[in-house]
């Protein structure tokens, strides 16, 4: 259930991909006059939008209407941004599109990351927020590579290549709203906006559990999550309560900064770029930087599966060292040959810089793109996860932003000398996680405040004495007068 996630993001996957190949198109460059200048407004304008909905609008639409009705709210959105991106149009009108499809985008990740963190179990949280958030956006940009491969061909009529491609997504997106009625709501979420009703939650993780109500398990897990709930009941929810105490600002300053971690090595300029960087590397015959593009990315889509079988055995903190330490050796020698053959004159070199290229992608696709949303998911508590989540992610829209927008001209003016930059943003990166970066393996959402040097909710919760050891392994527990205070446990 949690792995059918993958479509949700692979309509974010898909637009990111196609708007690769689509920079490199002659007729798309010509119909909007694009500059390099342009080229970075029409690559970064969408997350604009993308950091004011994790800002505002995503934790406050998963908080109001569920995780799942946020989620097709947003591709609802983005469908619109798309269908104003392909029909005849101005420059103006394409900045006003790809504003929409950045909106949508920014919602979906944080309802669909929100979702994922707080349906799967403990043991296997990090593969599956990992391997969602990532697997989702490499199976949407390997769709679009081929895509755009196959359609780069068709030159007659005009314009028409580019436009299907990026109608192609739409389809994509469709098919995740219908296939989003059989799931359920996360039974956190339920608990928090329905307290008077906990026999629902309970029901609900059951079901997501595979088992009954009455199963010590699931009774063991309700009963963390109940406990936790009434302790935080007490604090103050929103964004007020962001900021109530030294603890909280203390997470939203490791959310922020994690969320960075996916972005601060450059890997959305790399990606976004990524055919014109391998036309400038001397691929520039017939299609064949599309082709490589191509191949990238079903590699990319294999190598998330390294994070799938390896964040829970090894946590979060050695796969980010082993990661940024890989991508910084690459970039390295990326540089150096770059430095040594400015002029693309030596075929050798001209492989191996494609081949350290191949590494920095493939291995961000099992280090940090899938862990930093993860992180930034499992350290807040239910009562503000929502909307801080959408406030850490903040620290990768700003990096993104920060590095992509200029890339194009920097790239023109300094050519391969550009390349130390990010050799240098990876370094930095590593050793910040080495110095700095807590481990979350293994620990539960409602135990993560202990790691943060607060209250353990649960424990707290359970000491108050509106829940006991009652819950484990007896049945449906708990009623709540009407506006769901004085909650009372009772065995029964």
């Amino acid at each position: 259930m949690l792995y059918g996630m993958i479509v949700a993001l692979c309509f974010n996957g898909y637009d990111a991909g196609i708007m690769t190949v689509i920079l490199a198109d002659k007729q798309f460059n010509e119909y909007y006059h694009v500059t390099p200048n342009r080229r970075g407004v029409i690559s970064v304008i969408p997350w604009a939008t993308t950091g004011f909905a994790q800002l505002f609008l995503g934790g406050e639409l998963a908080s109001r209407f569920g995780r799942l009705w946020a989620l097709r709210i947003s591709i609802c959105i983005m469908i619109i941004g798309v269908v104003v991106q392909i029909v005849p149009n101005t420059y103006g009108v394409l900045i006003l599109g790809r504003l929409l499809t950045g909106l949508g985008f920014g919602c979906n990740y944080v309802a669909t990351n929100l979702y994922v963190a707080e349906c799967a179990p403990r043991a296997l949280r990090g593969s599956f927020v990992g391997t969602v958030s990532q697997f989702g956006y490499q199976l949407g940009t390997l769709i679009a590579f081929w895509t755009g491969y196959g359609m780069s061909f068709h030159t007659s009529p005009y314009n028409i290549a580019w436009r299907i491609s990026n109608f192609i997504q739409i389809p994509i997106g469709l098919g995740f709203i219908a296939m989003s009625f059989f799931y359920p709501e996360s039974p956190r979420y339920i608990l928090e906006r329905y307290p008077h009703d906990p026999e629902h939650s309970l029901q609900l993780l059951a079901k997501i559990r595979s088992g009954s109500t009455s199963e010590p398990r699931v009774q063991a897990e309700f009963q963390e999550i109940v406990a936790a709930h009434e302790y935080r009941k007490l604090q103050p929810s929103g964004y007020g309560g962001l900021f109530r105490n030294k603890g909280m600002i203390k997470r939203l300053c490791y959310g922020f900064y994690a969320a960075a971690l996916q972005q601060v090595g450059g890997i959305a300029a790399l990606t976004m770029y990524a055919t014109l960087i391998y036309e400038s590397l001397g691929w520039n015959t017939g299609s064949q930087a599309l082709a490589i593009n191509g191949i990238q990315a079903a590699l990319q889509l294999v190598i998330v599966l390294v994070n799938t079988f390896t964040v829970d055995r090894f946590g979060r903190k050695t796969l980010l060292i082993w990661g940024f330490a890989i991508q910084a050796s690459a970039l390295l020698i990326l540089s150096s040959l770059l430095t040594v053959f400015p002029n693309n004159n030596n075929r050798s070199a001209a492989i191996a810089e494609v081949a350290m290229l191949f590494i920095v992608g493939l291995t961000y696709c099992w280090s940090n793109g899938p862990i930093a949303p993860t992180i930034a998911s499992e350290i807040f508590p239910q009562h503000v996860r929502d909307k801080a989540f959408g406030i850490s992610m903040l620290g990768q829209t700003s990096f993104l932003i920060a590095i992509t927008q200029p890339w194009p001209e920097f790239n023109s003016r300094v050519g391969g000398l550009s390349y130390w930059l990010l050799f240098g943003l990876n370094t930095v990166a590593l050793i910040s996680v080495v110095l700095i970066l807590p481990e979350t393996k293994g620990i539960s959402l409602e135990h993560m405040d202990k790691l943060f040097g607060e209250v353990d909710a649960v424990e707290a919760g359970q000491e108050v004495g509106r829940v006991d050891n009652a819950f484990v392994g007896v049945g449906v527990v708990g009623c709540a007068d009407e506006k769901g205070d004085n909650v009372k446990v009772e065995k029964v």
